[in-house]
């Protein structure tokens, strides 16, 4: 009995141990949990057919991403200088073909805007010309057709550019040809009625910027990244437009962990806004992937490009982000790379 009673006592002694290790147990496992979680969730970079170009690649150019297809027009390919091509991918079979060509002039770094399937190519700068411009054209790629619109009230290059409803956004810019951050940074802020093909101007930007980054979300708000200010530095500024009253705030966002400029267009899934690529204080192209969360105004950061650029075109669909063409390792010296990211 005397054994009985001992073999039952340990028994007791190691249960009550483990029911008082049990919390710290579980602890330790959460934080792991919590340790490897972001590690997990980190997204993935693939590879896809090189964008057509005669020189080594296409950067500046309008671009528009849908479930099917994606069309790059205009850019400047430095085998021809400004180009009025226009390419489409299918992602479907991973191949490229060419569109009818788009309106002269032939240009470069302006914005391109995708509504209703069709692909909208806001200003941009032509060198031919040796001006920025403020024309808008449009193209359907079901009947690979270009018509051209009511110009912009103001001629610009390196705009950001949104679409929310029947309304298309152009948004800051310069008026300098020169490329990204060479300067006349602009605060105006326009909006294309799509349905009656006229313009009206907005609630100007808190401050002058250029080659910066915008993009509409689905809570009634414009956001607006970085870009380059009047005195041609590159900033780390986030700015928000609310649609219904015509307002900007700089608050509550948090500016951008990394400063930069020259990225034209940002992705999206879900609530979070995907910044990449783009060129940092220094003018060097950059591979960070900064994401903003709209719904508790904080940023994280996600697994770097694999092809590091700026200037390069962006869409999402489907919760796939692709980025087309750019410039690397400087302005001028163009990438042909398309790589999707899956976060």
């Amino acid at each position: 009995m005397t054994l009985v009673r001992t073999v039952v006592g340990n028994m007791d002694r190691r249960r009550f141990a483990l029911r008082t290790a049990f919390p710290a147990i579980v602890a330790v496992v959460a934080l792991l949990i919590a340790w490897v979680t972001p590690a997990m969730a980190l997204g993935t970079w693939e590879d896809a057919a090189d964008v057509p170009s005669v020189g080594g690649g296409v950067e500046g150019m309008s671009v528009g991403v849908t479930d099917a297809y994606i069309v790059a027009a205009y850019g400047f390919d430095p085998g021809v200088g400004d180009t009025n091509t226009t390419r489409v991918y299918s992602i479907v079979s991973d191949t490229w073909t060419f569109g009818a060509d788009a309106p002269l002039p032939v240009r470069s770094e302006g914005i391109g805007i995708l509504r209703d399937g069709r692909l909208y190519s806001i200003g941009g700068r032509s060198n031919d010309l040796g001006s920025v411009l403020s024309n808008l054209d449009r193209y359907t790629k079901n009947t690979n057709t270009w018509v051209s619109l009511a110009p912009m009230p103001t001629a610009r290059a390196g705009l950001g550019g949104a679409v929310s409803g029947k309304y298309i956004y152009a948004i800051g810019g310069r008026t300098n040809i020169g490329g990204p951050c060479t300067g006349g940074a602009l605060d105006t802020v326009e909006r294309y009625n799509t349905q009656t093909n006229t313009w009206d101007t907005l609630a100007s930007l808190p401050t002058a910027r250029s080659d910066l980054a915008a993009l509409a979300m689905g809570n009634g708000k414009i956001y607006v990244f970085g870009g380059c200010d009047a005195s041609s530095s590159v900033v780390g500024d986030v700015d928000v437009y609310t649609i219904a009253t015509n307002t900007w705030s700089a608050a509550p966002p948090p500016d951008m962990p990394t400063p930069r400029a020259a990225f034209y267009q940002v992705g999206f899934v879900g609530p979070r806004i995907y910044v990449m690529g783009g060129a940092d204080i220094d003018l060097l192209v950059s591979d960070k992937n900064e994401v903003f969360n709209t719904s508790n105004n904080t940023w994280s950061v996600n697994t770097p490009m694999t092809t590091p650029r700026g200037e390069m075109g962006v869409g999402s669909i489907g919760g796939t982000i692709w980025t087309v063409g750019g410039a690397v390792p400087a302005f001028g010296t163009s990438s042909n790379a398309l790589e999707s990211f899956t976060p």
